[in-house]
């Protein structure tokens, strides 16, 4: 066991091979869960979770801004070991090319599987679905019918992560290029409670008022490209910019052991208070057909923005002190791991529909065994292709 490598934070390593796990898991309960939004597989079964809709709305409160932060924490560590050139040169490579091919090669097939098999619409070659559908060359076709939700269905799936990743590393680039230097100094003040509580206010504030006019799940392509769901992009937004002060501050060292656990125990008690809900308010809807069972409080934009911040702090802060003081080792197969992680992220939507649909009407233990077992064997997949290809010269430079 390892715990010591020219200062790597082997913590951070193992938070992201965390996260990537579980934006795959995320993924495939899609399927099986009240997902509120579109997913490109339908289950032939009768297969439903309810109670998959808190794993779905505890992820959705901090795993995204997790990733903003980590990647945000990185990016001016990244700049100052090179030049700015060399920063963005491979900014456009490492985000660049893999975004391009989600966009021309792997959404347009995920996409069309789902056009040809549950759309309902006349079926199409492929060429021809690319043109008339994922591009919309020729105008909406007459009698189409928008399974997806969305004419043309051209858009960067998973890969709007990227996409974000990839604009803020320009405006980052631009931002040295004209200021020479950084602005922020390292401070002797520790990162405390107070900190997290001015990232708080600001996340829930911005994000009630964005959701005033922007309900969850409700996406748009901002400039006619820029794929945003912006009832959370506020958080997103805060979280990059909040990891690029952590890095400039050494807050990630200066935060204290029991401010961070605290954080956490709060954020598991609140998620506690929030599942009893659910199921007080799943249990009234038995039966009652006029009965909204999900999600309670949703409708509720202030609260429910103020929710999601308080835990997407506490959460984010809370894993962060947890990993840093117990987690901060690594392992060959963990090294793996990390290393192939970036690819597992980007490699694992095609896994997970292809499992989906070949598991579609095998019976496992009903929809949790269903659930469990595609979501292990995708993990798994995803992993071990993803190691396979980041040892490809080529690609390891991208990947």
């Amino acid at each position: 066991m390892q715990r010591e490598q020219d200062g790597r934070l082997f913590y951070l390593d193992n938070i992201k091979i965390f996260l990537t796990i579980l934006v795959i898991v995320h993924h495939v309960g899609q399927a099986y869960g009240p997902t509120g939004g579109f997913w490109p597989f339908r289950s032939s079964l009768d297969e439903s979770i309810p109670m998959l809709g808190l794993f779905f709305s505890v992820n959705a409160a901090f795993f995204m801004g997790f990733f903003f932060f980590i990647s945000g924490y990185f990016i001016p560590m990244s700049y100052d070991h090179g030049n700015g050139d060399r920063f963005l040169r491979k900014r456009l490579l490492r985000l660049g090319v893999p975004l391009l091919f989600v966009f021309l090669i792997m959404s347009p097939l995920q996409m069309y599987f789902h056009y040809t098999l549950y759309s309902g619409n006349e079926p199409l070659p492929f060429f021809k679905y690319i043109t008339n559908i994922w591009f919309g060359i020729h105008g909406m076709p007459e009698g189409f019918i928008e399974a997806s939700g969305i004419f043309p269905e051209m858009n960067f799936g998973h890969a709007w992560f990227i996409q974000h990743l990839l604009v803020y590393a320009i405006f980052y680039w631009l931002f040295r290029k004209i200021t020479k230097k950084p602005l922020l100094k390292q401070e002797q003040r520790p990162f405390s409670a107070l900190h997290l509580f001015v990232i708080f206010i600001v996340i829930a504030v911005s994000s009630f008022i964005v959701r005033i006019w922007y309900p969850i799940d409700y996406w748009r392509g901002l400039f006619g490209f820029f794929q945003v769901e912006i009832a959370h992009w506020p958080q997103y937004l805060v979280m990059f910019i909040v990891g690029i002060i952590a890095y400039r501050k050494n807050w990630l060292a200066k935060l204290k052991a029991r401010t961070g656990y605290a954080a956490l125990v709060i954020a598991i008690l609140s998620i506690a208070v929030y599942a009893a809900l659910l199921i007080i308010t799943l249990n009234a809807a038995t039966g009652h057909a006029d009965v909204n069972p999900w999600p309670p409080v949703m409708e509720w934009g202030l609260i429910w923005a103020v929710w999601e911040s308080f835990i997407a702090v506490s959460i984010i802060f809370g894993l962060l002190t947890l990993f840093r003081e117990k987690g901060n080792w690594t392992r060959p197969f963990l090294k793996t791991l990390s290393r192939s992680s970036y690819a597992a992220f980007i490699f694992h939507m095609p896994i997970v529909l292809a499992v989906q649909y070949a598991f579609d009407r095998v019976v496992i233990g009903g929809a949790i065994g269903k659930f469990i077992t595609v979501s292990i064997i995708s993990i798994v997949a995803s992993y071990v292709l993803s190691a396979f290809l980041v040892k490809v010269k080529a690609l390891g430079k991208i990947l």
